[in-house]
Protein backbone atom coordinates (compact mmCIF):
# COMPACT_ATOMS: atom_id res chain seq x y z
CA UNK A 1 0.00 0.00 0.00
CA UNK A 2 2.98 1.95 -0.65
CA UNK A 3 1.78 3.61 -3.90
CA UNK A 4 -1.37 5.11 -1.27
CA UNK A 5 1.14 7.01 0.96
CA UNK A 6 3.37 8.19 -2.09
CA UNK A 7 0.36 9.72 -4.07
CA UNK A 8 -0.92 11.15 -0.23
CA UNK A 9 2.37 13.07 0.26
CA UNK A 10 2.06 14.41 -3.71
CA UNK A 11 -1.22 15.70 -2.58
CA UNK A 12 -0.50 17.14 0.28
CA UNK A 13 2.67 18.81 -1.47
CA UNK A 14 0.26 20.39 -3.95
CA UNK A 15 -2.76 21.26 -1.45
CA UNK A 16 0.06 23.24 0.62
CA UNK A 17 1.15 24.81 -2.51
CA UNK A 18 -2.63 25.90 -2.91
CA UNK A 19 -3.05 26.83 0.35
CA UNK A 20 0.09 29.36 0.23
CA UNK A 21 -0.93 30.77 -2.81
CA UNK A 22 -4.46 31.39 -1.35
CA UNK A 23 -2.66 33.43 1.31
CA UNK A 24 -0.23 35.17 -1.29
CA UNK A 25 -3.66 36.43 -2.65
CA UNK A 26 -5.08 37.53 0.39
CA UNK A 27 -1.86 39.22 1.59
CA UNK A 28 -1.67 40.91 -2.13
CA UNK A 29 -1.65 44.61 -1.29
CA UNK A 30 0.16 45.65 -4.26
CA UNK A 31 3.32 44.71 -3.75
CA UNK A 32 4.22 40.71 -4.85
CA UNK A 33 7.33 40.08 -3.10
CA UNK A 34 5.57 41.59 0.54
CA UNK A 35 2.44 39.02 -0.39
CA UNK A 36 5.04 36.23 -1.07
CA UNK A 37 6.56 36.91 2.05
CA UNK A 38 3.37 36.75 4.34
CA UNK A 39 4.50 33.99 6.61
CA UNK A 40 7.08 36.14 8.34
CA UNK A 41 5.09 39.01 8.66
CA UNK A 42 2.50 36.83 10.73
CA UNK A 43 4.61 35.19 13.01
CA UNK A 44 2.59 31.56 12.28
CA UNK A 45 5.88 30.27 11.02
CA UNK A 46 5.80 27.39 14.24
CA UNK A 47 2.55 26.74 13.48
CA UNK A 48 2.69 26.39 9.97
CA UNK A 49 5.47 24.27 9.96
CA UNK A 50 4.21 21.41 12.51
CA UNK A 51 0.95 22.15 10.57
CA UNK A 52 2.63 20.69 7.19
CA UNK A 53 4.70 18.32 9.44
CA UNK A 54 1.78 16.73 10.84
CA UNK A 55 -0.19 16.86 7.23
CA UNK A 56 2.89 14.94 5.70
CA UNK A 57 3.06 12.52 8.80
CA UNK A 58 -0.78 11.85 8.51
CA UNK A 59 -1.25 11.82 4.92
CA UNK A 60 1.48 8.68 4.38
CA UNK A 61 -0.34 6.98 6.95
CA UNK A 62 -4.30 7.83 5.82
CA UNK A 63 -2.69 7.14 2.30
CA UNK A 64 -2.30 3.63 3.15
CA UNK A 65 -5.52 3.44 4.19
CA UNK A 66 -7.15 4.69 1.41
CA UNK A 67 -5.29 2.46 -0.78
CA UNK A 68 -6.27 -0.79 0.79
CA UNK A 69 -10.02 0.83 0.74
CA UNK A 70 -9.72 1.56 -2.77
CA UNK A 71 -7.59 -1.79 -4.10
CA UNK A 72 -8.69 -4.41 -1.76
CA UNK A 73 -11.57 -3.50 -0.44
CA UNK A 74 -12.97 -2.06 -4.52
CA UNK A 75 -14.92 1.34 -2.67
CA UNK A 76 -15.22 4.34 -4.77
CA UNK A 77 -11.74 6.21 -5.51
CA UNK A 78 -13.38 9.57 -5.47
CA UNK A 79 -14.96 9.86 -2.38
CA UNK A 80 -12.54 7.89 -0.40
CA UNK A 81 -9.35 9.95 -2.23
CA UNK A 82 -11.98 13.30 -0.64
CA UNK A 83 -12.66 11.15 3.13
CA UNK A 84 -8.96 10.69 3.47
CA UNK A 85 -7.76 14.43 2.32
CA UNK A 86 -10.58 15.72 4.58
CA UNK A 87 -9.09 13.56 7.26
CA UNK A 88 -5.14 14.99 6.66
CA UNK A 89 -5.96 18.57 6.23
CA UNK A 90 -8.30 18.05 10.00
CA UNK A 91 -5.50 16.47 11.85
CA UNK A 92 -2.63 18.74 10.05
CA UNK A 93 -4.39 21.89 11.29
CA UNK A 94 -5.40 20.69 14.94
CA UNK A 95 -1.77 20.20 15.24
CA UNK A 96 -0.61 23.60 13.81
CA UNK A 97 -3.05 24.34 16.13
CA UNK A 98 -2.40 23.36 19.34
CA UNK A 99 0.74 25.10 18.86
CA UNK A 100 -0.66 28.15 19.57
CA UNK A 101 -2.67 27.30 22.06
CA UNK A 102 -0.47 26.04 23.93
CA UNK A 103 2.35 28.95 22.98
CA UNK A 104 -0.12 31.70 23.68
CA UNK A 105 -3.60 30.19 24.83
CA UNK A 106 -3.08 28.07 27.68
CA UNK A 107 -2.90 30.53 30.43
CA UNK A 108 -5.79 32.17 28.76
CA UNK A 109 -8.08 29.89 30.36
CA UNK A 110 -11.14 30.96 32.16
CA UNK A 111 -10.28 34.68 30.94
CA UNK A 112 -12.69 36.24 28.69
CA UNK A 113 -11.28 35.28 25.33
CA UNK A 114 -11.99 31.15 25.27
CA UNK A 115 -8.73 30.08 23.43
CA UNK A 116 -10.20 26.90 22.77
CA UNK A 117 -12.74 28.83 20.02
CA UNK A 118 -9.62 31.16 19.16
CA UNK A 119 -6.88 28.57 18.63
CA UNK A 120 -8.46 25.33 17.86
CA UNK A 121 -12.15 26.35 16.94
CA UNK A 122 -11.56 29.04 14.16
CA UNK A 123 -8.38 28.07 12.46
CA UNK A 124 -10.00 24.50 11.88
CA UNK A 125 -13.41 26.30 10.57
CA UNK A 126 -11.18 28.53 8.28
CA UNK A 127 -8.57 26.04 6.66
CA UNK A 128 -11.99 23.68 6.21
CA UNK A 129 -13.92 26.80 4.84
CA UNK A 130 -11.25 27.55 2.44
CA UNK A 131 -9.79 23.89 1.68
CA UNK A 132 -12.76 22.34 1.05
CA UNK A 133 -12.56 23.00 -2.59
CA UNK A 134 -8.98 21.88 -2.87
CA UNK A 135 -9.45 18.87 -0.97
CA UNK A 136 -12.11 18.03 -2.97
CA UNK A 137 -10.20 18.36 -6.44
CA UNK A 138 -6.52 17.14 -4.95
CA UNK A 139 -8.52 14.08 -2.79
CA UNK A 140 -10.40 12.93 -6.33
CA UNK A 141 -7.08 13.32 -8.16
CA UNK A 142 -5.65 11.24 -5.48
CA UNK A 143 -8.16 8.38 -5.38
CA UNK A 144 -7.88 7.99 -9.02
CA UNK A 145 -4.21 8.20 -9.03
CA UNK A 146 -4.34 4.86 -6.26
CA UNK A 147 -6.89 3.40 -8.38
CA UNK A 148 -4.87 3.39 -11.92
CA UNK A 149 -1.64 1.80 -9.97
CA UNK A 150 -3.95 -0.70 -9.29
CA UNK A 151 -4.68 -1.73 -12.92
Amino acid sequence: MNVGSKYAIYSVLIGATIAYSIMTFFSYEGNLLKALAWIKEWNYVSNLLVGLLGLLVFGFLFGRLAAKEIIKKKKDHTWVGFKYGIFTLWTGTLLGSLVGFFEEGFHKIGQQDDPFVDYIYKPMFWVTFFGLIPVLLVGFWFGRQIKRSAK
